[in-house]
Parts: structure tokens; sequence; C-alpha cells
């Protein structure tokens, strides 16, 4: 029995350690199951029994979002049949813990004001007395993580109830489950509407109730407002069943289907707001709107919408463009005029338009277009949203409204209907129009014209302006939901459409209301840097110190930040950040002082690169005190990179496995020479390097030996390292052109190719003009001999004039034997006049003992280490780290990796050649400047990503000019002596770490079978597997074989980051036999990552004659000498086209049963035969289809009536051509009169007659076999073996059917 007031569902009575009281409704071990994670108090309650015989002072401790009431307004009016089933109780489980569930019914009805209200620390009980109190727990949900899109799981809180008597405890822990809920709407935009509706008429639509978390709730749904209460009867919601609804229970990730039915009343516009409601959580409220406008009669449509009804930006973050696309189709007869607007929430949203035709191929050029008119950062676009080639847009200022609406529409459609005529004359004056859209009212701001039949698409795009920090929904999602109405009208003659309709005046009667609702969830990025003050303290001069920034995304959308500071002493990671939601980051500042300076200070920009509102500055603090004297370097020499004076080189972003190339000068600040060691130090061995540049001259003004070396060894590398792939080039385009050659034309002579070839590459190329070496020479292919060695320049074409490859110079005896190599070294490129700058220069030929005369090198030698240089500044400047990704065509890109490739490989040249040497001792004239080349080629594997570079270079002085001490006593009161030392200086050598991972997504292509000149297409998958944008050069072997092998374009490009790209080709053997070829894929940024695709296939010789069926059955036959059974028709087809001859011969065959055999034999009149027994298949043929023609008339099939018609007329005009083609080839008979010779014309045929006889011997209906041998009268090697069988007839039979 329950005691009163108390429960009879949960008989749990537990008592205290000593026995003084017990609890009941409160075990040891408690498990609270579903509770509403919303805010509002969940109440258990429980009660306390005195046991003793005398008063007892209970004492209440609870922790966590626990607390205990004595009394409760709420509990305290729940009736005594809701009290019974207010508690679910489940058995307990194995460990003791019993599972309890309140109902969350009864707890809706609660007020929150009493459950406010403070709770006790302690009871007083009389003897045997018992005590109600109320348990009360609460979560709120923003304790929990959540946002729009996640999946709200079960949390669990822990919490600990202890019940004391002075000594005896009684201790309860609580665990708790707890969901917040979340009601979602399907369709997103949570809008309906119902354009165009006729009176009378009864339109449905669907709307989807969901639950997006794993607890059940309840919902309701009420009208909150309507512009028609009379009118609100015919607007129907109903369930699965057909039963009206207003509300219900969803489960965990359940949902339900609400169908919208409405039945027009009168003509005009209706509309209703509802308010779906989340029972379990107030907080969590969804509006509907239902839309319709209604007419008496029902128009024709003149427009169709081709893209979705609802469009959802998605998750979209504050600063950065999302566009989606909107096509139109007009399906009526004329052109229609659409014009647009926007009602809705578009507060903070700035809006552009751009209108393309749909169909169209987007050029690359347009996508930069597009990237500018969107955003001068970049132009994010989301996943699905089509966005290239659209039309710049132009910007319409707001007079004070929240969002602006731009765009400008273009006059050219796809469609199918002509460009002139009143129409497209109409479009061609249509102007867009704009207005300023203020908070939630409608502007129309463009006009848009499509033909008839014509497609077009609008693209719209949003951008959300980035809010305030003091606002309430700072960093959080907020839900913004607006509508874009689209009016079609029919475009009038030429004359130009109406003024557009003023905002809130009602639209012309003619138009034609297309509406589609659009919604996104709006973040703005914030984020938080501390510490605000970096304070470094004391650092001694050449002494690197480092502190840590961090800095905190408090967004639920990932922000991107990037470190803005203009300091030769402070450093840091200049590369934007991306930091995750709610996730922070780490940013290393290091701090390197160049001289003393008592007071620095110095500030830091952490910019929000999305909300720049919220850009964050540092202070930066220091003293700079120099107590070991590396401040007196600066006394000497002064380090600049590449004009500043600073103590480090920044390479930014470097790829691993690739080398980059940084200048530092070192400038020397005497009147004397200095001499200074370099030492490279690094934690990777070999990871970077120091080199200077070869010494034109001595001191003495001569030219040094290395010098020479360089000169002659520079253009013999050039030469061999075959820059820009042109031997492949110069393949594929004499290729091409053969093919694009009419059949028959003689081919160009080779001088000519070659100089067309010159011409071409000329303009094609967009290739440094300063290389040293003549790139026309190299690409007529010269470099794959000796250069030209000729007296008479009159033997090459007049269009190779301009080359200037010159003869040896003749030594004193008139000889050249002494030189080998003669190079034209030019200053500028021009194709119609000879050079004017062009350097000769004659290189010696490399004998052990000789000595060549080099007198007159000096200008030639002076002239390569001129150009070395220029190559070297070349690198310098224009060799990419990270490569760009936008160009104005296909070639532009191409021309692009190709520089890029050779500037990684003049890299090698400069070095092997001898150009660049290690630096180990500079020397530096008086008041002259040395650069040093600091050379940095990170190794190591993809987990090296990500992280920084640290190296050193230090320079020792060796002389020290004895004439600067007077100047240092006076200029730090400290001299020289004889033997002080300058410390080492130390100078920093930083870099950001990438990595550039390529795939391909087929290592092995195999075409199989095919004949030879037969094309094939196929393609290569280059997927780029990092962020870093990837440069990849696709190559061949250069064996006969990969000459087949044709690449239209993107040989050489550069794929964005987690992206990939389709690069096809075309492959056409000319010869047979088994392809295996390798086409390599090399990564430019990483010579490691390089891939290899093999293209296999099996290339057979091309048949010269067909043969229509190899297989011939005769049917049953008669034994004995004589032809028997029905003649066959062997068809045969010459497939070349010159005239062949052929031989048919019959050929013994292995028999059949018994020992029979069965022999071919050609009747006296073989053609003429033949000739009927094609007829007689055709006419049979042709019967049927009249036959099948007959009833698909009568049954009105006008589809299968076109289809007989068009097989009739083919058998006809194929069975007139056949005895044409018949009629032109000749049959012969040989001397033993068992062949045929065949005489075919070009793309001729004949038809043979052939009957069969049988040996006798064999018994009723065994199977026989023979064989016909087709070949050419001089080719036995290629023949085709034509199968006859046969079944042998029964000898009674015979008999009989003779007798008779």
């Amino acid at each position: 029995m329950a005691e009163q007031g108390q429960p009879a569902n949960y008989p749990l009575r537990q008592q205290s350690a000593e026995g003084q009281f017990s609890v009941r409704g409160l075990p040891p071990r408690v498990h609270l199951d579903r509770v509403y994670m919303n805010g509002l108090h969940t109440l258990l309650p429980f009660w306390i029994t005195n046991d003793t015989a005398h008063e007892l002072v209970v004492e209440l401790e609870t922790t966590g979002a626990l607390k205990v009431q004595e009394q409760n307004a709420n509990w305290s009016a729940v009736g005594a049949a809701q009290r019974e089933a207010y508690v679910d109780v489940a058995p307990a489980v194995a460990d003791g813990e019993v599972t309890m569930a309140c109902s969350a019914t009864i707890q809706r009805e609660y007020s929150e004001v009493f459950n406010q209200l403070g709770g006790i620390a302690s009871v007083k009980l009389a003897a045997h007395e018992t005590a109600e109190l109320v348990l009360l727990f609460v979560v709120d949900a923003a304790d929990a993580d959540g946002g729009d899109g996640q999946r709200y799981e079960y949390e669990t809180f822990r919490g600990h109830v202890q019940v004391r008597a002075g000594a005896d405890t009684y201790v309860v822990t609580l665990r708790a489950s707890a969901c917040r809920t979340v009601l979602e709407m399907d369709p997103p935009t949570s809008r309906i509407y119902v354009d165009d509706c006729v009176t009378g008429r009864t339109y449905e639509r669907v709307l989807r109730v969901r639950n997006a978390s794993a607890i059940g709730l309840d919902w309701t749904m009420t009208v909150v407002e309507t512009t028609d209460s009379a009118s609100l009867s015919s607007l129907q919601l109903l369930d699965s069943d057909m039963q009206p609804l207003s509300g219900g229970h969803l489960g965990a990730r359940s949902d339900t289907q609400v169908l919208v039915r409405y039945t027009a009343q009168a003509a005009g516009e209706f509309l209703c707001r509802f308010l779906v409601e989340n029972s379990n959580d107030p907080a969590n409220a969804r509006y509907w709107v239902f839309r319709a406008r209604a007419s008496q009669r029902q128009k024709p449509r003149r427009v169709e919408l081709l893209s979705d009804a609802d469009i959802s930006f998605g998750d979209c973050t504050s600063g950065v463009w999302y566009s989606r696309d909107i096509r139109f189709k007009n399906v009526s007869d004329t052109a229609v005029v659409m014009r647009f607007r926007v009602e809705g929430n578009t507060a903070g949203l700035t809006m552009k338009s751009a209108v393309r035709a749909d169909g169209t191929d987007p050029g690359a050029s347009d996508v930069p277009a597009l990237a500018e008119a969107l955003t001068p950062r970049r132009a994010s676009l989301a996943d699905d949203g089509g966005s290239e080639g659209l039309a710049a847009t132009d910007d319409i200022a707001s007079e004070g409204g929240s969002a602006e609406l731009s765009s400008r529409a273009t006059a050219a459609d796809d469609g199918a209907a002509g460009g002139s005529g009143a129409g497209g004359e109409a479009g061609r004056r249509l102007a867009a129009r704009g207005r300023a859209v203020h908070g939630h009212k409608a502007a129309l701001f463009d006009e848009l014209l499509i033909k008839a039949g014509a497609v077009r698409t609008m693209t719209l795009a949003l951008m959300g302006n980035p809010i305030s920090g003091a606002s309430v929904s700072a960093g959080q999602f907020a839900r913004q939901s607006f509508t874009l109405f689209c009016e079609a009208s029919t475009a009038t003659g030429a004359q130009p459409t109406p003024t557009p309709t003023p905002p809130g005046m009602a639209a012309e009667r003619s138009a034609e209301r297309l509406s589609v609702p659009c919604t996104a969830n709006m973040c703005t990025p914030f984020v938080r840097v501390t510490p605000a003050l970096l304070e470094f303290g004391s650092v001694d001069v050449g002494t690197l110190k480092s502190l840590w920034l961090r800095v905190e995304n408090l967004a639920q959308v990932e922000a991107t930040v990037q470190c803005k500071l203009d300091s030769k002493v402070i450093t840091c990671t200049r590369v934007p950040i991306t930091i995750a939601p709610l996730q922070s980051a780490s940013v290393r500042v290091d701090i390197y002082p160049r001289r003393i300076n008592a007071r620095y200070r110095k500030q830091i920009i952490v910019r929000n690169m999305h909300n720049r509102h919220n850009d964050n500055v540092v202070e930066v603090r220091s003293i700079h005190v120099d107590r070991r004297r590396v401040a007196y370097h600066n006394l000497f020499y002064h380090t600049l990179v590449p004009n500043n004076e600073q103590n480090f080189v920044d390479f930014g972003a470097v790829p691993l496995n690739t080398r980059s190339l940084r200048r530092v000068n070192l400038h020397n600040v005497c009147r004397c020479p200095l001499s200074i060691e370099v030492a490279a130090d690094a934690a990777d061995a070999g990871a970077f390097a120091a080199y200077v540049r070869v010494r034109l001259r001595d001191s003495a003004g001569r030219l040094t030996d290395a010098a020479r070396h360089v000169a002659r060894r520079l253009p013999l590398l050039e030469r061999q390292a075959a820059m820009h792939s042109n031997i492949e080039r110069f393949k594929e385009r004499t290729a091409g052109e053969a093919e694009a050659r009419p059949p028959g034309s003689p081919s160009p002579p080779r001088r000519a190719r070659a100089a067309l070839a010159l011409a071409s590459d000329d303009d094609r190329l967009a290739l440094p003009p300063d290389m040293f070496i003549d790139k026309s020479i190299e690409r007529g292919h010269v470099c794959l001999s000796p250069f030209v060695r000729t007296r008479h320049k009159s033997t090459l074409p007049p269009s190779l004039a301009y080359l200037d490859v010159a003869p040896a110079a003749s030594n004193a005896a008139g000889s050249t034997s002494d030189y080998k190599h003669v190079v034209r070294i030019r200053e500028h490129r021009d194709a119609d006049s000879h050079p004017a700058g062009a350097l000769l220069l004659t290189l010696p030929r490399a004998e052990a003992g000789a000595t060549p005369d080099t007198g007159g090198d000096d200008e030639a030698v002076a002239g390569v280490i001129g150009r070395a240089e220029q190559i070297l500044d070349e690198i310098i400047d224009r060799l990419d780290m990270v490569p760009q990704t936008l160009f104005a065509s296909p070639e532009a890109e191409d021309a692009y990796v190709r520089r890029q490739v050779d500037l990684h490989k003049y890299i090698d040249l400069l070095e092997e050649s001898g150009y660049l040497r290690p630096a180990r001792r500079v020397r530096l004239a008086a008041l002259g400047t040395e650069p040093i080349i600091v050379m940095l080629r990170p190794a190591g594997a993809a987990d090296r990503a990500g992280q920084r570079f640290d190296g050193n270079l230090y320079f020792r002085l060796v002389d020290r000019p004895g004439d600067l001490a007077t100047y240092a006593d006076k200029a730090h009161g400290t001299a020289f002596g004889s033997t002080d030392q300058l410390p080492v200086r130390r100078f920093l050598v930083q870099a950001s770490l990438l990595h550039s991972e390529l795939e391909i997504g087929q290592k092995s292509i195999n075409v199989g079978n095919m004949q030879v000149d037969e094309p094939s297409h196929k393609y290569l998958v280059v997927q780029n597997r990092s962020e870093t944008p990837l440069m990849y050069a696709i190559r061949k072997t250069g064996s006969i074989a990969s000459g087949d092998i044709r690449f239209a374009d993107n040989r050489y490009g550069v794929v964005r980051g987690f992206d990939s790209r389709k690069v096809g080709f075309v492959f056409t053997p000319s010869l047979n036999g088994v392809y295996n070829e390798q086409i390599s894929i090399a990564n430019v940024l990483n010579a490691h990552g390089s891939k290899r695709a093999a293209l296999k296939a099996v290339v057979r010789r091309p048949t010269k004659f067909y043969i229509q069926s190899l297989h011939l059955d005769f049917g049953e036959v008669e034994a004995g000498r004589r032809p028997s059974g029905d003649a066959q028709v062997l068809a045969i087809k010459n497939m070349t086209a010159k005239a062949r001859r052929l031989v048919v011969r019959p050929q013994a065959a292995g028999g059949g049963d018994a020992g029979a055999t069965l022999e071919a034999r050609f009747p006296a009149d073989v053609a003429a035969q033949a000739a009927r027994l094609v007829d007689r298949e055709t006419e049979e043929k042709i019967e049927a289809l009249e036959q099948k023609l007959k009833i698909a008339v009568r049954k009105n099939r006008a589809e299968k009536v076109d289809k007989y018609r068009a097989k009739l007329g083919k058998l006809r005009s194929g069975g007139e051509q056949a005895a044409a083609q018949a009629a032109q080839a000749q049959v012969r008979r040989l001397a033993d009169d068992r062949q045929l010779e065949v005489e075919l014309a070009a793309g001729g045929e004949a038809s043979i007659a052939v009957v069969v006889e049988a040996s006798a011997g064999g018994r009723s209906g065994s199977a026989l076999r023979g064989a016909l041998v087709v070949h050419e009268a001089k080719d036995t090697d290629n023949v085709k073996v034509v199968e006859l069988t046969a079944r042998l007839k029964g000898q009674e039979r015979s008999s009989r059917q003779t007798g008779s």
C-alpha cells in the first residue's frame, strides 16, 4: 500500500546507513531519462520519513544543476490521477541503476516562476513524520553545442544529492540524459506559393514537418495572420489519412506529411501565415506562409521554371559570395519579357544578378570577370550553384537600404528562334533597372527578354554583410527567408517594355507570376586574439626570441585570419589561416633585433578576412640590447633583402621537394675591400644552401677562367635540355598538319616544313625574349645535332634568313677544324630583320692539351654571362611556388606552365654550368655590393606540410679594415684591438612548407583491339590531392610509338586544390603489333610525385576484303557426284580504295560422320544465279515489310509507319546499288574449273553462287562439312575460310521420291 499522497507506481524505498530515516522515490543510483534541454526545470518528487521516536533534522546538499524545494506550487497542483502516471520507472539494471522518466505533457503545464524559487538546505521531521520534497533539475540549450544542420543527440549530465542526519548519510548519484529538440520544415524556405490559379479549382501542395533530434517532440500549427478570414475555410491541412491536422507527436528522427489543399473561391490574392511550434521548446518555432493568386479564367502558361522551385543557399559566411542558378524556358510562341522583384527578410544582404544564355560554354576569361564583379578578394561559390561564365555586374547604390541589388541583362539567348525580329529588337532596347531593398519591402531590379522556345539562366548571388560584435546573434546562425517574384508578360513589337511597376502597386493583369522562395543561414565570423600585448622584454641583438598568439574562432562557421605587419625585426606567418568553428590556432611571432633600441614598439594586425570590423591589433614591446657586440657588423656591411636592410629572408610558401631562390645583397659601407665567410645551417642537411655568381673579370680586368668555362658550358647544356618540349610539340603539329592536308596532295619539302614550324612557334609560344640562346634555332631542331656549319647562308629558305645561323670563323689557314660549335647570342628577336645586337660566340673544341686562341672572345663571354644574369633575375622574379589559377585562355595557361618548367630547368643549368657556385668566402669591393643566392629545397613527406622551416646563414668577417678603429672609438667608445674578434652574425631563413600531391585516375589505359590508322579517343584524369594548386606536365617517351599519341590541349596546365581535370588525347597507331607505351605525368612542383600511365593496345593489319557470312548451311543433300541441295550466296566486298583480285577455291575438309565429305562447286552461270538468289531474298523481305506497313497504317501508328517506310526505301535502293556493283565485278574460272578469280573495283562487291556435292557412303542424317578459301591472288597469307555444312539425305527416301 502506498502512503497517502505518494504515487503507487514506484515503491522505491531505501533506508539510510544507520537506519534513522528512509527515502522513497529516490534510489541511490538514478538515471533520469528523456530530459528536454529547453531551459525548463524537470521535477522529481521524493519523500523522507523519520524512522526514530524523536525529532530529526535532515540536511540536504546538492551538486550540479540540482536543487531541492519543500513546497512547489506546480507539483501541488497535480491531481492524484496524474501523479500516478507522472513517473515512469524501469526495472533496475545489473549495477542497481534505476531509470526514471517524467511526463513531458504534465510538465508543460508548469509555471516556471515557481520553479525559479530557491531551494532548502535542511528539513525538520517529528517522530515518524514523512515530508514531501521535490528535486529540480534544469539544463539550458546554451550549455550544449548545436547549430543548423547538426545531429542533435543525447548528452549526459551528472549530479549528487546527499541526505545527512548527524553521522547517518544517504547519497544519491544522478545521471541525466538530456537532448535538445529541433523542429524543421521541408522545404526549408517554409513557403508555398500557388501562382496563377483559377477560381473553383483545387490545388495541392506537400509540406513536411521533421524532428531532427534523438528525442520525440510534440508540435502544433496555428494561424497567426491572414488577409481574408472568410476564405480561410478554402485552405485545408490534411494528414496522410486525409484527416484535418493541427499538430501531433513526432518520434526521434521522424517526420510527417502535411497535405495543403486549396480551393480558390474568389479572384485576387490570398495570404495566410502559420506558426509551427515545438511544444517541448517554446524557443523552437517556425513560420510558414501560404500565398495564392487566383483569376476567373485559365491563362496559357508562358514561362516554365526548369530549376528547383525552392532555393536554399545553405549555411553561409558573411563577406563571401554565394550563388544559385535559376533557369527559365519560354513555352509560348512569342517573346516574353520577365521582371523580377524580391520580398522578405533581406536585411543585411547584398544581392547581385547576372544573366547568360543557357548552354553556352563559358570561357576562362569570364571567371576572373565574375570574381572581380562579386568581390575584390574571391568569389566563394556554393557546391551546386553554377557561376562560371556570368557577365560582370554593376553596383547600384542603396539609399539607406540594408541590401543592394544590381544586375546586367544580356540580349543574347540560346533558343532555337532566330536572333532577328521584333522580339530581338525589343530585347536590345531593354535596360537593367534597380532599386534598393529596405528591410522587408520589395524592389524590382531586373528585366529579361526570352525569345520563343529559348532557355535563359539567371544567377542570383548574395553576400551577408558582417554584423556588429555587440549583436545578440553575433557568431550564431540566423535564418533569413525571402522570395524572388518573377513576372512574365508578352513583348509587344519593337517598343521597349513599360516602366516597371513600383513596389506595392498591383501588377498588370496580363502578367504571369512565378514565385521562387529562397532561404539562407547567415553567420558572421568573430575571432579573439590573446594576448593583446606581447612583451618580449630585453632581447639581445642577433638573438632570436619567440612568443605565441592564440586566435580563437568564436563563431559557428570557419574563420580565415591573416597577420599584417611592417617590420624588419618581427616576423610571423603571412599565409591566411583557416580556423574551424569554435576552435583556435596558434601563431608564432619571432623577433630578431638588428641594432640597439631602448624602446621598440610595433603593431601586428590580425585581420578577419570575412569581417573586417573584427580586426584585432596586438602591440609588441621590447628592449634591444647588444651584450655580444653583434651590432658592430653594421659598421662594415649591410644585408639587403632585396633593397631593404633586414636580418632575415622569408621565402613564403614553398612546396616540399622543390627549389626556390632568393637574393640577399651584401653591401660594403667601407672604402676598402672586405672578406666575409658564409656558412649555412639548418635542421635538415642539404635543405638550403648559399651560392654566389661567377666573376666575369678579376681584379686586373681580365676574363676569369671560370667565366670562360661557363660561356662554353652553358649553351651546350641548354641545347641538350630540350626546353619547352619543342620536339614533341613539333611532332604533334606536323602530324596535325598531315591530317588536315587533303588526300592525294603532296607533302611540303622538309625545309619548308621546318620553316613553317619555326614561323608558327614564334607566334604561338609566349616565351621570355631574354633567354640567351636563339630559340628559333632550337625550335628548328638544330639542337639535335651540332649547330649548323655551313658557309652558304643562301641554302636556308628565305623565311629562315633571320635566324642568324653563321659558319665558324676561319683561322689564319682558312680552316675551321679548331672550332666545333657556333652560337649566335641575340639581344632582340625580330622575325623580319637581322638582329642588330647579335653577338657571335665561337666555342673552341674541348681537346686535351689544346689551348685555343680566345683573345677575341671577351665580348662573347661577357654576353653569355650577361644573359645568365638575366635568367637568374627571371627565376627570382617569375618562379611561382603557388601557381596562379586564373588565365585568359587555355593557350595562356599552357604558356605559363611551360615557362615555369623552363625556369626550374634553368636552375639546374646555372648550377651545373658553374655560374652558381657554393658561397664560402665572399669578397666585397670598396662600397660595392655582392649578391648571395639562397636556394631552399625542403625535403620530406606529406606530414611536414603546414610546418615552418627555420634555417640560419652565418656571416663571419675575416679581413677587418684597420682604418675603422678611429670611427669605432668615436661611435661606440670602444676601440678594436688586434686580438678582438667580432661574433658570428646570424641571418634567419624562414618558409612555410606546403605539399603538392598528384594522382591519376587510371594507371593503365587498355584500348583493346584496333586497326592501323584507326583513331581512338581517350583521356587522362589528373587529380590534385592537396590544397595547393597543382602544375602538371604530360610528357611522352619520344619513341616512334609515342608519335601516335596526340594531345589536343591541356598537356601543361594547373589544377585547383582538391580538384581534377580530364586531359583528352587521340591514339592513332601507324604500325601493327602490341603497344605498351608509357605516358609520364610530372608534378612540376614535386619531382618525386610524378606518375606514369601505360597505354596498351593490340593493333592489327586492316582487312582488305570482307565476307558477309563465314558459314553457309545447305540443309539436306543427296549422296553422289552431282550438285544437290539449294544454292547459297557468297558475298565479298572490297574494303580498300583500289582494285583487288581475289581467288575463291574449295578446300578439302576433314569430312563428317562415317567418312562422308562435302565439296563446293560453282555453277556455270555463277554470277547470274547469285543475282537471282539475292533478288529473291530481297523480295521476300520487302513483302514482309509491306504487310507490316499495312498493319501499322490501319492502327494509326505513325512512328512504325515512318520506320517501315525507311526500311523499304533502304532495301529497294540497296538492291539496285548491289546489282550495279555486282555488274562491275568480273568473275572468271581458272584452268581447273574448280577455282574462281574475282576482280573487284575500289569498294566493289561481288555475289557468287555456291553448290555442294556429297560423297557416297554416309549414313542417313549424318553431318557433312566442307570449306571455301578466299585470298588475294598474290597474298596467300591473309586467308579467310568459309565453313560449309549440310546433312545427308536418306537413301530410301531418295528412291521413293525418284520412283514417284
